[in-house]
């Protein structure tokens, strides 16, 4: 005959305990058994938003930008940092508004950057 709970047959694994078995098991010799189930009955009726939640830290991998092996979340936030990246996940990316130039700036870049490109080419 095949368990309930886990599928395998019954004399080949020991039984399942509940959490609450689990809890009275870990607490009871610390606490007592009193202390131990008001404890218990205390973590139940706690509000779900109160209650702690950890993040695991990321996986190491190895950086698009210079090639190093970024090896934690702090190390991932240092590194675009440094490299003035910005992180894009789920996020919609916000549009940049256009720098507004007057035409007068506007033709004095451009005449700047081609004295530039005619300069590293050797032309006039």
């Amino acid at each position: 005959m095949k368990c309930p709970n886990c599928g395998y047959e019954e004399g080949n694994h020991a039984a399942k305990q509940s959490d609450e078995e689990y809890f009275m098991e870990i607490w009871t010799p610390t606490l007592g058994l009193e202390e131990a189930k008001k404890s218990w009955l205390e973590k139940q009726n706690q509000p779900r938003q109160l209650t702690h939640m950890v993040m695991s830290d990321i996986e190491g991998y190895v950086s698009q930008v210079d090639g190093s092996w970024i090896k934690s979340r702090n190390h991932h936030r240092s590194h675009l940092k440094q490299h003035g990246m910005i992180e894009l996940g789920n996020d919609v990316p916000q549009q940049h508004k256009e720098a507004d130039m007057n035409t007068k700036s506007k033709e004095a870049r451009k005449q700047h950057l081609a004295e530039q490109v005619y300069q590293k080419l050797n032309y006039r």
